[in-house]
């Protein structure tokens, strides 16, 4: 396994969801084993410091999302940052002393902390160049963010589409299936040639125009009072579709997005919390078809500490491309 190259820091009642969506869109373009987030980069029973000083150690860059919580204030008590043993803290202040790159990403409009709110071994900090990164426009902000990590880590991985091996036949099993077709066309050709269903691979792929863009629906979930409006930017060339789609609110980024004849499909993931067995992964699977100026989407939740029935909802244009920055 290659060590890890990107330490995505966060404190996580602040900013899960955006790592989450952070962590998805920088594994894509650069594979996950090259992405390292707590979450999933902590084994059981491991020693969360260890691990954290040793992955730091092995990074090139250090990404720490700032949102309006980062600090941890606390009511009648200092902030959790002023803790030694705070784990944000740790992070951060490791990535400063060992020189590796430190870029802030300010979420929603969160300011960059002032070196006097911060412990000393930190302070370096508040003089970084910090990125924003925004709900309103979170694929233009995350191509940016790869923009600027090509200095540390070169352009991103290639992901051409892998074409399925071909299987082998043997040459007396080929020539019976040729023999097999030839009879059953002749009996049935006529027949074909009057009501021929129409051929998928044939039909047309909705135009990159009729996707790209930013989209809104009213989404509601299959639980009681569960009604967000949901945000959804779409990007991409030919087949590929990428961007994020919000859930609870949230961006997450596109993984497995594609466009075909069929429609779209991307799939997202979250951290479903509560029930005894604590935090799960749930995998939300979206399959959506244009029609008109609509797009029909049907959702469909798996894992997590209960069963979902799927959610059908119908999105909205509501803005141009996401990719590419107004203005």
């Amino acid at each position: 396994m290659h060590p890890a190259q990107v330490f995505i820091s966060y404190r996580r009642d602040d900013a899960a969801g955006y790592a989450r969506a952070v962590y998805d869109e920088l594994a894509r373009h650069y594979g996950a084993d090259r992405v390292f987030i707590d979450v999933d980069d902590i084994g059981a029973g491991q020693a969360f410091d260890e691990v954290i000083r040793r992955a730091v150690g092995e990074s090139q860059v250090l990404l720490v999302l700032i949102g309006k919580r980062w600090l941890g204030e606390r009511e009648g008590a200092p902030p959790r940052i002023t803790e030694a043993q705070d784990f944000v803290r740790i992070e951060v202040a490791t990535a400063l002393a060992g020189g590796m790159r430190v870029l802030p990403l300010l979420l929603d409009g969160a300011l960059m902390p002032s070196e006097a709110q911060l412990p000393e071994d930190l302070r370096a900090l508040a003089r970084r160049n910090a990125l924003e990164l925004d709900n309103s426009r979170f694929a233009a902000d995350m191509a940016r963010l790869v923009a600027a990590l090509r200095e540390t880590l070169g352009p991103p991985n290639a992901t051409p589409p892998v074409a399925a091996p071909a299987r082998k036949t043997s040459r007396p099993a080929l020539l019976a299936s040729v023999l097999l077709l030839g009879l059953a066309g002749l009996g049935a050709w006529s027949l074909m040639a009057r009501v021929a269903p129409p051929n998928p691979a044939s039909a047309a792929r909705p135009s990159r125009t009729d996707i790209n863009g930013v989209w809104r629906a009213d989404v509601s979930y299959d639980w009681p009072n569960a009604n967000y409006t949901e945000r959804f930017d779409f990007a991409g060339e030919g087949a590929e579709l990428h961007g994020s789609a919000s859930f609870l609110g949230v961006p997450r980024g596109l993984l497995e997005g594609r466009l075909d004849a069929g429609g779209l499909s991307f799939v997202t993931r979250t951290r479903e919390t509560g029930g005894t067995d604590g935090a799960a992964e749930t995998v939300h699977r979206y399959r959506g078809q244009r029609v008109g100026d609509e797009i029909r989407f049907t959702m469909q939740t798996e894992g997590g500490a209960s069963a979902h029935v799927p959610v059908d909802f119908v999105a909205r244009r509501a803005g141009p491309v996401a990719s590419q920055p107004s203005p």
